[in-house]
């Protein structure tokens, strides 16, 4: 079961920036939301700010 994303972004990048991330991903088997949403993850921790906890997924039970 996937996490419970409820934020938005949206922007957009230069021409093929999509191929890119979908073959990242691929390479990762992983969805290219979720490589984006990692690397951007990875990026602000790296700048020095504390990223929000992911969640684990719900469970049927929880």
């Amino acid at each position: 079961m996937a996490a419970n994303y409820i934020e938005i972004m949206n922007f957009r990048g230069p021409q093929g920036f999509m191929a890119a991330i979908a073959e990242a991903a691929a390479r990762e088997s992983i969805k290219p939301s979720e490589f984006a949403r990692r690397a951007v993850l990875e990026r602000i921790a790296r700048n020095g700010v504390t990223p929000p906890a992911l969640q684990p997924p719900k469970t049927q039970e929880g």
